[in-house]
């Protein structure tokens, strides 16, 4: 909770903003009893006793209160919302950073849309906690004048009236409880809903060769039909909620009037006296309900609330250790990795050095991309020694290590921006040496055709996207170039004329490159085979 406490308070604009709405409150609450205060006066010396001579100033001097007040309370509004959205940006800023720092395989348990799912009704739900517990400051406010005003009119219709107030908690807190559980219910399936759709959506061109169009619907209708269920049960209870409200606002101030004047020996009885507390009561004891939601919202909320806190105990990638700036060597030592199934991985001993060219050779499955994903620290559930310039692999820094290290994956995924940004991905790079990468990877085509063009996984060819990856990888100018079966996508001649060019103008960079063709064997210093 500290972290989220830390978030929500951040910054100078946050606090002077929060203490400006308080401010704002304390204002409307003042303005609000003034207002009442006129409005009396208005009722009884003019519009009951029919005397309009000099009533025009006291009927503006009204108008104007109310409006006021109601100007207060929208500028407060306003930065409430504000606030509230401004949380949000801060809460999915700071868990969207968290996850993507999470060891990798916290997503080998989870879908992407399962977890963007999550994230974003987590800090849109805690936000809007966190924007109602702020407005709640002005409810209670606002709820200690409308009290003042009713105390002051008569003691006992003040009594009379707070006596209501327990009925609404009993009322209504069995439902609130269920609300919750609907609330935490409708999380899992809306992450679910986006999880199927996505599926189907993702895999379209599968589906319409296999005819797979009513597995995929059902999947995502069966999904709909818990929604549907749950929507209509929340829905059912929130207007139960919202209607004991209305309807204490309606038989409260019947029945602590009449009982004021049963009771009360000081009831002043006139009909002012009656238009005030028949107009306040209600208001009363609706900010008192509006008070009572802040619970009933936190109660809601303890889901999401739940949910941000696990992510605050995901076990991040190592973030310190030694820092390396240079590449000199690589060697693996006795490096095993045992699969979920059982089976034991075993990778061969092998030394890369500064410049040098290494080919990794062998069937799939036997650990080739494995021992990338363990050097480049996507995966630490190994046994033996992965040495990178005479230091242990887990005692250095990933953040150093990813800066020398490049690595292009065996499917790279197209993001929905033009061909420029897919490459850069966000880094700025000066046009001649972009021109040089494009020219090294083959993507001229691409470039001229698609260039301006907006891209995705379907837009490009399985060779095109593996380009796209290797230029990802160059534009980092790493020191050591890690390229996983890339050439895989692409005919011999490509992947020849590709390595050439690599092998000329990178002369002193490492590179070990996985691949399955004998023939790319010629290219390469060494070759390490996996069994």
């Amino acid at each position: 909770m500290n972290k989220i406490k830390e978030i929500i308070f951040k910054g100078t604009k946050t606090k002077l903003a929060i203490l400006s709405y308080i401010s704002l409150a304390v204002v409307g609450g003042f303005l609000l009893l003034g207002a009442n205060v006129f409005l009396m006066r208005v009722v009884n010396d003019y519009l009951l006793a029919q005397n309009f001579e000099g009533f025009t100033t006291p009927l503006l001097l009204t108008i104007g209160a109310f409006v006021l007040v109601f100007l207060v309370n929208g500028f407060a509004k306003y930065l409430q919302t504000s606030f509230q959205f401004s949380l949000c940006l801060r809460l999915v800023e700071h868990y969207m950073e968290r996850l993507l720092r999470a060891k990798s395989s916290y997503f080998l348990k989870i879908s992407s849309a399962e977890v963007y799912t999550k994230l974003r009704q987590s800090c849109d739900n805690v936000a809007y906690l966190v924007g109602n517990l702020l407005e709640g400051i002005s409810h209670v406010t606002i709820f200690i004048f409308y009290g003042i005003i009713i105390f002051s009119i008569d003691v006992y219709a003040g009594i009379f009236t707070v006596l209501f107030t327990p009925i609404y908690f009993f009322a209504t807190t069995k439902a609130i409880d269920i609300l919750s559980d609907l609330e935490h219910e409708g999380m899992g399936q809306a992450a679910e809903l986006s999880k199927v759709t996505q599926e189907a959506f993702g895999d379209v061109r599968n589906i319409k060769t296999k005819g797979a169009y009513s597995f995929f619907i059902q999947r995502s209708v069966a999904v709909l039909q818990q929604i549907k269920r749950n929507a209509v049960n929340s829905s059912v209870l929130g207007y139960y909620v919202g209607g004991v409200t209305a309807l204490l606002g309606l038989v409260a101030p019947l029945l602590a009037i009449f009982a004021a004047m049963h009771f009360s020996p000081n009831f002043a009885g006139n009909a002012g006296a009656v238009l005030i507390l028949y107009i306040n009561i209600p208001l009363f004891l609706s900010y008192f309900g509006r008070v009572y939601d802040q619970f009933i919202e936190y109660g809601v909320t303890k889901p999401f609330i739940k949910q941000l806190l696990e992510y605050n105990e995901l076990e991040l990638e190592q973030q310190g250790g030694v820092e390396i700036t240079s590449f000199e060597t690589l060697q693996t030592k006795g490096v095993t990795v045992k699969l979920p199934n059982g089976r034991v991985i075993t990778v061969p001993d092998f030394e890369v050095k500064k410049g040098e060219k290494v080919m990794f050779a062998g069937e799939s499955g036997v650990g080739k991309s494995t021992i990338f994903n363990i050097i480049m620290g996507l995966s630490q559930e190994y046994e033996g020694k992965v040495i990178v310039n005479g230091v242990n692999l887990r005692e250095i820094s990933l953040i150093s290590l990813r800066k020398i290290f490049g690595i292009t994956l065996q499917d790279t995924n197209i993001a929905t921006l033009n061909l420029y940004d897919n490459i850069v991905l966000g880094r700025e790079n000066n046009n001649a040496e972009l021109e040089k990468l494009i020219k090294l990877t083959s993507l001229e085509s691409v470039w001229k055709t698609k260039g301006d063009e907006i891209l995705n996984n379907k837009v490009l060819s399985g060779g095109e996207k593996s380009r796209v990856g290797l230029s990802q990888m160059l534009v980092l100018n790493p020191q050591i170039m890690l390229i996983d079966e890339s050439f895989s996508n692409m005919d011999e001649e490509l992947e020849t004329q590709i390595l050439t060019k690599m092998f000329t103008d990178y002369k002193d960079r490492a590179v070990i490159c996985i691949s399955h063709r004998s023939s790319s064997e010629v290219f390469f210093d060494k070759i390490v085979r996996f069994n």
